[in-house]
């Protein structure tokens, strides 16, 4: 569905590095390197090196950072980025390159009034990333609970142990059978949701002021999470066919950037991508080898469309520093609120966080949640959502491409129900955001799933639900916005 797919692969022959951010660097650090680019002087602007390369401003912004991060050149606000002097090096220029430099994140407020926008009647919700309840098996569940409520409502009332209904982390224990190092039990604990996983998971790992490394784009509940927490962030740029970019991060856990690292191997949310087995083996043995942890964010694991694929990098963890976090929100029913983490080495301080912060996580909910996993109905249910999922992502980038400009580009993702559709030149994500508002539509800009504001010439659009007349209407919306706002 990209229209850029041949000359991606052309580019990413002959041995030379894939990304093409990488590409354009390799050139402007030869550049720089050999003078042609003096110190002081000022790098083109993104869009003349988008058009230069025929590429997007998101990738040359990659580049740009990568370059930033590198020590070629500096950003200077509201004038661009311009090489920077370089110090002679006393040491081999890999280990001794300038840190990656964290960020503060203050997304909060311009996130939440984004958000809240989506509880408005009138607008057709493309914007928050959820299956619609047409594709979620809405009965069977609610008689499930009915029935716990009246046949163990004693169960149900009481306080749960604070690492979760026995049944329930027996049964998630053995989706690990299949790991190197397969969990039993007593190392599952049941959370409330995937969030709060991921957040006693950073205090585990971390204190206020240390930097995550995070994917870029990155989630943006995740960035205002990490706000919260008061953590800052470093950006590593990620790829929809590779995923994170593995040297950067490894550069980062070599100079000491971070504490650890927050990140999605399937089906990664904006992007969709889903990294390799082999790269989930080097990002375990990264972490392994610097003994900087990871904190595994797998939500839409089980909606990546070829199961086969969705191995989680924890699989490959036998050094205990990935702690894994999932829940059934996106995949059965988001208001059970019921989440799970595998804490791996920190199992003892991630108990100690839920006691002081929860205590435990609502009862009848996990019991039920036990009783459709040892059924067999979430795992059939799987099926037919991935299908549900796949379908509707692919009709609905279909419409996309068929409504917008020349010059939109739409990758199909791997699991999940966003797509992370690229803007042509001019039309501006903040621009398209404000007017699919005025004319009832809901989506989010691609700023939000940055620190820095970045990605404004993308945004990200469910497609949880059906491609239904309605979605499609709303489809062709926007992109006559987005026509009137490139002409």
């Amino acid at each position: 569905m990209n229209r850029n797919v041949e000359e991606m692969a052309a580019l990413a022959e002959d041995g030379r590095p894939n990304y093409l951010y990488e590409r354009i660097c390799q050139r402007l650090e030869g550049q720089i390197s050999g003078g042609t680019y003096a110190p002081g002087e000022q790098l083109p602007s993104l869009r003349r090196m988008s058009r230069l390369f025929g590429v997007s401003v998101t990738t040359v912004m990659q580049c740009y950072r990568k370059l930033e991060a590198d020590g070629y050149v500096e950003a200077r606000p509201q004038s661009g980025f311009f090489v920077r002097s370089r110090e002679p090096a006393a040491v081999p220029a890999a280990p001794s390159g300038p840190d990656l430099l964290p960020t503060e994140v203050g997304l909060s407020e311009r996130v939440l009034e984004r958000m809240a926008l989506h509880r408005e009647p009138s607008l057709l919700r493309l914007g928050i990333a959820l299956p619609a309840i047409d594709v979620q098996p809405v009965q069977r569940i609610m008689r499930t609970l009915a029935d716990v409520s009246r046949h163990r409502s004693m169960d149900a009332w009481d306080y749960m142990h604070p690492h979760g209904h026995e049944a329930l982390r027996h049964l998630l224990a053995r989706r690990s059978l299949t790991h190197e190092a397969p969990l039993s039990p007593e190392e599952v604990f049941v959370t409330s949701g995937c969030m709060e996983a991921m957040s006693i998971a950073v205090r585990c790992i971390s204190r206020p002021g240390d930097a995550i490394a995070v994917e870029s784009p990155a989630y943006y509940g995740t960035l205002l999470m990490l706000e919260a927490h008061k953590r800052r962030v470093v950006e590593i740029p990620a790829s929809q066919h590779d995923g994170i970019c593995l040297d950067t991060l490894e550069r980062a856990f070599a100079r000491g950037t971070v504490a650890g690292c927050l990140f999605s191997a399937n089906a990664q949310n904006p992007l969709g991508f889903t990294m390799s087995d082999t790269a989930k083996r080097r990002i375990v043995a990264l972490s392994a080898r610097y003994g900087i942890p990871l904190i595994e964010n797998d939500i839409w694991g089980d909606t990546v469309y070829d199961p086969g694929l969705a191995t989680p990098a924890k699989a490959y963890d036998s050094a205990g520093l990935v702690i894994y976090c999932n829940s059934f929100s996106k995949t059965l029913v988001p208001g059970f609120r019921v989440g799970w983490a595998l804490p791996g080495r920190f199992l003892r301080r991630f108990q100690e966080i839920k006691l002081l912060t929860s205590i435990t996580s609502p009862s009848p909910q996990q019991i039920a949640l036990a009783r459709l996993l040892e059924s067999g109905a979430y795992e059939q249910h799987l099926i037919e959502l991935r299908g549900c999922l796949e379908r509707q992502a692919r009709e609905t980038g279909e419409a996309i491409l068929d409504a917008f400009p020349e010059g939109t580009a739409v990758e199909m993702p791997s699991g999940g129900c966003v797509l992370w559709v690229r803007l042509p030149a001019g039309v501006g994500a903040e621009r398209l955001f404000e007017a699919a508002v005025e004319a009832g539509v809901h989506i989010f800009p691609g700023t939000v799933f940055s620190s820095g504001g970045e990605f404004d010439d993308c945004i990200r659009v469910n497609v949880g639900n059906p491609c239904s007349a309605a979605v499609r209407a709303g489809v062709g919306k926007l992109g006559r916005l987005a026509g009137e706002l490139a002409a």
